[in-house]
Parts: C-alpha cells; sequence; structure tokens
C-alpha cells in the first residue's frame, strides 16, 4: 500500500502520513448502499483520515456507491451513521449548480457565492475580472437569468463557478464537459487552483484521472477497501478483480437524474447535481 493509506492491524484503513488538521475524517461512517433498499449500508464503517493534498480517483463497479460517496462529503446526503468532519471548505461538486437558483440572474448568483465563500475567494488563483471575461466570451452576460442560459452555457457557467474559488478539498463525481474542448481554458485553471489541495474524484475518465489524480482507492459495493495505493497500480488492480462497466461515467449520469437517495435512517432526500 502506497500514498497515505495503508491497512492498521485492526483492520481499518488509517492515514498513514500525520496531520495536524486532516482535510477530512470518518468516524463510524457509513452509507446506503443499494438504491432498492435504504437498509442496506456500510458492512464496516470507516475510521479512517484523508491529510491534506491527497487526490484520490475513487474506483468502483457500483454506481449507486459512487454517487452517494460525492453526495455524503458533500453534505448533500446524511450519512446511516456516524460523522464526516471537515478540516478545512469542502466544495461542492465541481461543474454542479452551488446550490443557486435557475431565476437568479448571473450577476446576483455570483454575488451570493462571494459572501458565503468570500475567504475562498480571497486566495483565488483566479481574479475576478479573469472570470468575468471568461464568461462574456461564452457570451454569458451578468443581466442574465441562469435559466434563460443554453445547455453548453450553464455547464461552462457551473464549471467556471467552481473553478472561481479556491477550497482545501475537490468533489469531481464526473468530468465530461471538463474534459471537453470547450472547458479547455477553464481545466487549465482549475489545474492550478488545486495544487496542493485535496481531491476526491469518482469520474472513471481516464484523461482526467491522469490530469487531477494520483493515487486510487479501490472499493467494493458496500463500502469495503479492497486496495489502496498510487493511480496506475489501483487502476491495474480494479481491472484484474472487478468487472468494471466500459461506460461508468454514462451510468453515473443517469443515476443522477432524479433519483431518490433516502437513507434508512432519516425521511430526506438529495441531489448531488
Amino acid at each position: 500500500m502506497v500514498g497515505g493509506l495503508g491497512p492498521s492491524t485492526s483492520g481499518v484503513v488509517v492515514s498513514a502520513t500525520a496531520s495536524a488538521r486532516p482535510v477530512l475524517t470518518f468516524r463510524n461512517f457509513s452509507l446506503r448502499c443499494d438504491k432498492s433498499d435504504p437498509r442496506i449500508s456500510f458492512k464496516v464503517p470507516w475510521n479512517w483520515e484523508i491529510p491534506h493534498g491527497k487526490k484520490i480517483a475513487i474506483i468502483t463497479n457500483s454506481s449507486f456507491l459512487r454517487y452517494q460517496l460525492i453526495a455524503g462529503i458533500a453534505g448533500l446526503v446524511p450519512p446511516v451513521s456516524g460523522d464526516l468532519i471537515a478540516g478545512g471548505v469542502v466544495g461542492w461538486p465541481v461543474g454542479g449548480s452551488g446550490g443557486l437558483d435557475s431565476k437568479l440572474r448571473i450577476s446576483h448568483s455570483i454575488n451570493f457565492l462571494k459572501i458565503v465563500y468570500g475567504d475562498c475567494l480571497e486566495r483565488s488563483c483566479v481574479s475576478l475580472d479573469e472570470f468575468w471575461a471568461l464568461l462574456l466570451d461564452q457570451s454569458i452576460h451578468p443581466n442574465l437569468t441562469i435559466k434563460e442560459l443554453s445547455k453548453d452555457q450553464k455547464e461552462f457557467f457551473y464549471l467556471a463557478l467552481s473553478v472561481l474559488f479556491s477550497f482545501d478539498c475537490y468533489l469531481f463525481p464526473q468530468s465530461k464537459f471538463l474534459m471537453s474542448k470547450a472547458a479547455r481554458q477553464l481545466r487549465k485553471l482549475l489545474l492550478k487552483q488545486v495544487e496542493g489541495k485535496t481531491i476526491i474524484a469518482t469520474s472513471s475518465n481516464g484523461r482526467f484521472r491522469s490530469d487531477f489524480c494520483s493515487e486510487g482507492l479501490v472499493l467494493n459495493p458496500y463500502g469495503g477497501i479492497l486496495y489502496s495505493g498510487g493511480l496506475s497500480e489501483s487502476i491495474e488492480w480494479a481491472k484484474s478483480n472487478l468487472k468494471l462497466s466500459d461506460d461508468l461515467e454514462k451510468e453515473d449520469e443517469q443515476l443522477q437524474m432524479g433519483l431518490d437517495l433516502q437513507n434508512a435512517s432519516d425521511d430526506l432526500s438529495s441531489e448531488v447535481m
């Protein structure tokens, strides 16, 4: 095992790198694992930490678990048990709406997020002038409402918002638009923005993993950790030991469309995007 994660003598995966304040700490943490049965959750709850600066690709053949992990870490789906303690600012899923109402004007949306994430904007390597110039190049004007944007403009706008703020932890549920030609400039800026930051990614895009991730964490459908190590080693292990779909991101896109994510321990449901 490499990359800061390794098995302890008790069988629980823990941080192998000392850190005064990990970016994420899981304590008896468990999520729902089966979309058809809310009673099914992690067989072994998580009790481990992720130090700052780790860039981890989550590899699993369960599209529902990939969805739940991003939603759970983002705070959009409550855990079935335990707690997740953040030692920094965890951003909303990259490319997601950031909780914005589609009736808001572009200018009002940005002003709202500036208030909520002011500290993250102050330490950003992307200036507001640079951000607005990128939007104007796509004919995204301040007085437009989000719902007036075309599909491509919305994808660009939401990704640009994720690029604008400097978070301690970035969540990547998918990367189809991010890795497209249309997002090339945003991708270059985001690579600068995530330097030294933590990444948790469930995207299966090979080029994205190569550009943004350095480590892999292979999970079974019930949250069990099968392997952790360098990215290429983890991918090879998963290819040899798991039945992986050829189009995982397409599965994830379908799963994100209106699925009820109610857990056994609550009456809430949420969507990642």
